[in-house]
């Protein structure tokens, strides 16, 4: 059986073309989960224009990331949105400041909500090109295919 070079080149482009074309719409972007991001700094103060909590009435999980980040100063520890203290997690982007006032001494806690959102150059350029690409095949497929 004999195929046509022609219908061989017409059948590779469409094939390659919807693959390119398919790709980028059935593989979503590879973007990191928001995470929340605490920080805490012994020998603070308490400052009237920050919120002051005490230790004794954070939650439970809130005690544990704030002994968690106090024992890991002065590095910063992260927690993923899905597990961190909702009562400490601010909104998207924001950085706030609490004192936290636990048996006569204040503590900063810094805590930022860290997004992520996909990069242009490496996440969004090269599926725009691919479907480019990908449609480029196609109205080759189809040129070769019905040309006179």
């Amino acid at each position: 059986m004999d195929v046509d070079r022609v219908t061989a080149l017409s059948g590779i482009l469409l094939v390659v073309g919807l693959v390119l074309m398919t790709l980028p719409i059935a593989l979503p972007a590879d973007v990191p989960d928001d995470r929340v991001e605490f920080y805490v700094e012994s020998d603070w103060s308490d400052y009237a224009d920050q919120t002051t909590l005490a230790y004794a009435n954070l939650s439970e999980d809130g005690r544990a990331v704030f002994e968690a980040a106090r024992q890991a100063t002065p590095a910063t520890i992260n927690r993923s949105v899905a597990t961190a203290p909702e009562s400490l997690t601010p909104p998207p982007d924001p950085i706030e400041i609490y004192n936290v006032h636990d048996d006569g001494a204040f503590y900063l806690l810094q805590v930022r909500h860290l997004t992520d959102e996909a990069d242009f150059l490496t996440q969004r350029l090269p599926r725009v090109g691919a479907l480019g690409v990908g449609f480029l095949c196609l109205v080759g497929a189809a040129y070769s295919r019905f040309e006179v």
